[in-house]
C-alpha cells in the first residue's frame, strides 16, 4: 500500500509525465507552433449521427501522408481537433467524440457542451499527449464519432468537417528539474503545471474516513472493475456521479462498462504493473485550481481523494481506455462511494 506524506506530493508518481509531457522546465524557454494539419473528414455530404447508435465510422486516415516534422530530441508532440458540426437543441449537455480507431489504444477527442452547437459550430477539442507510438507517423486507421447526449433523451447531429492538428512544443535549453508536476488525467486531457500541495486534512489517520480507508475502497473499486464485477462497480458510484472535466452530472448506469487488461486477471497484477498513488482533497486545490472555480456546478468535499492509477509502468505509458482507473472517492451516509470520474 502507498501512503504518500501529504506534505510533500512527490512529482514522480502517476501522471508526472517522465517522457510524456515535457512542459514547466525551469529556465527553459518553450515555444508551441502548428507543424501540421490533416484534413479526416469532409469535401462530402454531412454524416448523421445520432445518439443511441454509439460510435459511426465517417472515413479513414492516414498520417504517413502528412508528410510532419521529425520531432526533435527535448520536445513534445500534442494533437487536437477542429471540428465543424451541429446537433438538435437539447435541455442538457451534449459531447462531441471522434476517435481514431487503429492506433495503440485509440485516440480519443472529445468537444464538451457548448450552447452554439445547436445551430452550426466550429469548435476545437481536448488536447490530445503524444504518448509513445499512439500517434506514430505511419498510423493509420478508421474515423469514428459518437454523439452523447443526456439519458432517455435521443439526439441526432450533422457533422461537415475534422481536422486534425499537430502542434510542436520546443524548448530552446535543456531539460532541468520542474518547477512542479506536470499531470495529465487517463483521457489524455493535459492539465497544468502545479505547486506542490503542503496541507494535511485533520482526520488523514481516521481509520474510517482517512487516507488508508480511502485507498483501500479505491482498491476495492479497480478489483471489481478488473473483475468484470458489474454490480458491485455499479454499486460502488455515487448517483448521479459527476464528471471530472466539468462538474457536471453523469447518471451511474449510463457509464461504459470497464475494460479489460490483457495481462491483468487480479488486484495484485495491477499493483506489480501500474503505478498508483491517492491525492487528499487540500492538495487537490494546489492540483486542479478548475475544480474549484466558482461557477462550477460541482466541487470535491474536504474529504475527498483522488486515486490515479492508469499509468503503465511498462514503458511508461498513461493507458487509454482504462479511465475507471482515475476517479474521486468520498466518505458519505452511505460509506465510500466514487463520486467523480473522466467524463465519457
Amino acid at each position: 500500500m502507498i501512503r504518500m506524506p501529504m506534505a510533500r506530493l512527490k512529482a514522480v508518481l502517476i501522471f508526472l509525465v517522465a517522457g510524456m509531457m515535457t512542459a514547466a522546465f525551469a529556465g527553459a524557454e518553450t515555444k508551441d507552433h502548428l507543424s501540421g494539419r490533416i484534413d479526416l473528414f469532409g469535401d462530402a455530404p454531412p454524416v448523421h449521427l445520432e445518439s443511441e447508435r454509439g460510435w459511426t465510422t465517417i472515413g479513414s486516415f492516414d498520417l504517413g501522408r502528412a508528410e510532419l516534422p521529425v520531432l526533435p530530441e527535448e520536445a513534445s508532440r500534442r494533437w487536437r481537433l477542429e471540428t465543424s458540426y451541429e446537433h438538435a437543441g437539447s435541455s442538457g449537455p451534449v459531447t462531441l467524440q471522434i476517435r481514431l480507431r487503429g492506433v495503440e489504444n485509440g485516440a480519443v477527442f472529445t468537444h464538451p457542451w457548448s450552447e452554439g452547437a445547436d445551430r452550426l459550430a466550429d469548435a476545437y477539442s481536448n488536447w490530445f499527449e503524444e504518448t509513445g507510438a499512439s500517434l506514430s507517423a505511419g498510423a493509420r486507421g478508421f474515423v469514428e464519432a459518437r454523439l452523447i447526449a443526456p439519458p432517455r433523451t435521443p439526439l441526432t447531429g450533422r457533422l461537415y468537417s475534422v481536422r486534425l492538428e499537430a502542434w510542436d512544443r520546443l524548448i530552446s535549453d535543456g531539460p532541468s528539474e520542474p518547477a512542479g508536476p506536470a499531470v495529465q488525467l487517463a483521457y489524455a486531457r493535459p492539465l497544468p503545471t502545479a505547486r506542490v500541495g503542503t496541507a494535511v486534512p485533520a482526520d488523514a489517520e481516521n481509520p474510517e474516513t482517512g487516507i488508508a480507508a480511502a485507498l483501500d475502497f479505491a482498491f476495492g473499486f479497480v478489483g471489481v472493475s478488473l473483475s468484470g464485477d458489474l454490480p458491485a462497480y455499479y454499486r460502488a458510484q455515487a448517483d448521479p456521479v459527476r464528471s471530472l472535466d466539468d462538474g457536471m452530472a453523469m447518471p451511474r448506469y449510463r457509464l461504459n462498462p470497464p475494460l479489460s487488461i490483457p495481462g491483468i486477471a487480479t488486484l495484485e497484477d495491477y499493483k506489480r504493473r501500474f503505478d498508483y498513488s491517492i491525492h487528499a482533497a487540500a492538495d487537490l486545490e494546489d492540483l486542479f485550481p478548475e475544480w474549484f472555480e466558482s461557477g462550477r456546478p460541482w466541487t470535491p468535499g474536504e474529504n475527498a481523494y483522488l486515486f490515479m492509477g492508469s499509468r503503465d509502468r511498462l514503458g511508461g505509458k498513461l493507458t487509454e481506455g482504462v479511465d475507471y482507473l482515475v476517479f474521486l472517492v468520498e466518505f458519505g451516509d452511505d460509506g465510500w462511494k466514487v463520486t467523480a470520474r473522466p467524463a465519457q
